[in-house]
């Protein structure tokens, strides 16, 4: 078959990233012929420039300098490693800026399927166009609809009335439905009256050899040593675990993202806001001897190369989804949700791991059923 999947924009998101590389492999590996689509934000210009002068004069009244951007050329340079990643690893469409000219694509590409998902592509707040990641250009269109472990994010229901209208009607023309969190399947029976199954990301469908084998052999070592730690939000209560647990360990920090980021209230040099290349940042996952995040996929990363962990979730970001994987394979003791207050953390005293195979054979198995099915 010849397969479409809509999933958000890739190249600012590692998590964002692998899902996307890793639904690919899964069904390539089932013969089919796929394609990521290049869906990027309506007049994402206009939004930008908006932005950027809403943060020049927040600067500016507070006394402080921006890191001067320029979108085309530093932002290409600043993505240039995640980019190229992209484009030498996942297969993709042109860029599509518009539900018109989705539409189009579709007509001409004349795809067998479509696949939406994985990540938060039903979560309105990250995915503005929300009725395209339920197929509102497809109409007229003869094709069949999946969607695969997509995400509301959260366990409550952000979609407006009329968005929670016009996305009923769409789901309802699926061919078949699975989230990626347990929740996910409440709030499509009551808000959207379809049954959905929990299965998933696509991330935890493939093993460790797997990803190694993308990393490639120069960036593995042969002793895993240190404290690998992704966050997202670097806040100083997570900074302050981080080096409580260095303490008690005796192993080092170690990290692999930019270095700064363009909402940092200081002059930072454009270097430190390069991306690392995707296979370092994996790479890090499989040399660590431990990991901390605050990252849903750095806890399902830690999770594939079965590191001990602790996670250290961001509720602005959506703890469900947390919570979800984590009382599926018996590992709620790896959330960190207090404050460091107490002198001795603990912290990775629990090294136990769990088998994902039937639940990994469940997930694969709902993707092939799929598109056996007449």
């Amino acid at each position: 078959m010849k397969i479409a999947i809509m999933t958000q924009p890739l190249g600012q998101n590692y998590g964002g990233m692998m899902q996307a590389w890793a639904l690919q492999q899964v069904l390539k590996r089932q013969g089919h012929e796929v394609i990521t689509i290049d869906r990027q934000p309506d007049q994402f210009g206009f939004l930008y420039r908006t932005a950027r002068l809403g943060y020049r004069l927040a600067m500016k009244m507070l006394g402080k300098r921006k890191v001067p951007l320029n979108l085309e050329k530093d932002y290409s340079y600043i993505l240039s490693n995640t980019k190229s990643f992209i484009a030498n690893n996942i297969v993709m469409s042109e860029p599509i800026d518009s539900t018109v000219k989705l539409k189009a694509h579709f007509e001409r590409e004349r795809y067998d399927a479509v696949v939406v998902g994985s990540d938060q592509t039903w979560r309105p707040k990250y995915s503005p166009n929300i009725e395209n990641f339920f197929l509102d250009f497809l109409e007229g269109i003869k094709i069949k609809r999946i969607a695969y472990a997509s995400s509301f994010g959260v366990d409550d229901w952000e979609f407006n009335r009329e968005q929670t209208i016009r996305c009923a009607e769409l789901a309802k023309l699926f061919d078949a439905i699975s989230v990626r969190e347990d929740s996910g399947v409440e709030l499509c029976r009551q808000y959207l009256g379809v049954d959905a199954q929990h299965v998933l990301d696509p991330t935890l469908l493939l093993n460790s050899n797997e990803y190694e084998q993308l990393i490639g052999a120069e960036r593995l070592k042969e002793k895993n040593e240190g404290i690998f730690t992704y966050f997202l939000d670097k806040t100083p209560e997570k900074l302050a675990i981080a080096e409580q647990a260095s303490k008690e360990t005796g192993e080092k920090l170690f990290s692999c993202q930019a270095q700064s980021s363009v909402s940092d209230n200081h002059d930072v040099n454009l270097a430190d806001l390069v991306m690392p290349d995707p296979r370092d940042w994996l790479a890090g996952f499989a040399n660590a001897k431990y990991v901390l995040t605050d990252s849903f996929h750095g806890m399902v990363f830690s999770i594939v190369f079965n590191k001990p962990f602790y996670v250290i979730p961001n509720e602005s970001r959506g703890v469900s989804r947390f919570d979800s994987l984590l009382n599926l394979i018996g590992l709620n003791s790896r959330k960190i949700i207090s404050n460091v207050d107490d002198p001795k953390l603990n912290l990775f005293s629990d090294q136990s791991f769990v088998e994902l195979d039937e639940i990994v054979d469940f997930s694969k198995d709902f993707l092939i059923k799929c598109f056996n099915a007449n």
